[in-house]
């Protein structure tokens, strides 16, 4: 983290924090890397539509910098996201596909860092479009290719220390799939890479170019449905994520995308065409960002 003046010290390291607070901008869907469900990657029948709706809301009350000190005191950032996504399954060349478009709009509030106030934000997030091809697609054994591409065409000014667009391109490539283990049980394993395009409008004075390390991801969920009751799944996972260190004009400002994160999720189907799901996430490590202490998803789903 590079500025002059405004130096905080905290625990014997020195810890720049006005930088941060200058070029600090947050993507309201994860800025990362693609964060799946338990059963996504699960493909409904060619011909099935999907509309899905996804309520987030999501705490954090420290920020650690890449290779630093936990910054706690003064320090906090609350979101809440809305996101709207569209899923035609369909058959081409005997393969699965599923061209989707997710529409997110969001709201950063009751940001601070060091004790310094951040700016709040809200606005349209940057819109997503992916495309997840099933290779393998039978009833014990699934596996994908999906690849997301992220528009800038998200709220965004960087003028403000806090925005919901990241005025870049990004374009993350997945692969996972499920294995059906017996007695309702089954796994989900994904991993993914992110690459980056430049914001050529990264700091809070309208210069400054930022650039970003790739991020890699790994999901794994392992899930039980009832035999007895097959509407309702239990689920837990574990996401590890690593790389992602930024740099403005070269110079490192503190930020990474290096967590650890744990979940739980439990879904129904209150009809054979609509599921409810609620889902509870918690960082146990972070270095270089936010750490979320309460994330909670409520999702509602339509098939037809």
């Amino acid at each position: 983290i590079r500025h002059e003046g405004n130096v905080m010290t905290v625990s014997g390291t020195t810890s720049r924090i006005s930088l941060v607070a200058c070029t600090l901008w947050l993507a309201t869907i994860p800025a990362h890397a693609v964060d799946l469900n338990s059963q996504d990657l699960i493909p409904a029948p060619a011909g099935t539509d999907a509309i899905l709706a996804y309520f987030t809301y999501a705490t954090r009350d420290s920020f650690t910098p890449t290779g630093g000190d936990e910054i706690k005191q003064g320090t906090g950032l609350d979101s809440f996201v809305s996101i709207f996504r569209y899923v035609h399954y369909m058959d081409v060349g005997g393969f699965t596909v599923a061209p989707q478009v997710l529409m997110p709009y969001g709201r950063l509030f009751n940001g601070s860092l060091g004790g310094a106030r951040l700016d709040s934000a809200s606005g349209l997030g940057d819109p997503i479009l992916a495309a997840p091809v099933w290779l393998v697609n039978n009833p014990s054994t699934t596996f994908a290719l999906v690849p997301y591409l992220y528009v800038p065409a998200g709220s965004y000014d960087a003028g403000r220390t806090l925005n919901v667009g990241e005025n870049r391109w990004k374009f993350d490539l997945q692969l996972g799939g499920v294995q059906q283990l017996g007695n309702g049980f089954a796994t989900q394993l994904s991993a993914d890479a992110m690459w980056y395009g430049d914001n050529d409008d990264a700091t809070g004075i309208g210069t400054g170019r930022l650039k970003q390390d790739n991020t890699y991801q790994f999901q794994g969920w392992v899930s039980w449905t009832p035999p007895a009751d097959t509407t309702w799944t239990v689920s837990a996972g574990y996401a590890k994520l690593w790389g992602g260190k930024q740099q403005i004009d070269g110079v490192e400002n503190g930020q990474a995308t290096r967590s650890d994160q744990v979940r739980l999720e439990l879904s129904k189907f209150i009809t054979p065409t609509v599921q409810v799901q609620g889902l509870l996430q918690r960082d146990i490590n972070v270095d270089g960002g936010f750490k979320e202490d309460l994330h909670t998803t409520l999702r509602v789903m339509k098939l037809f």
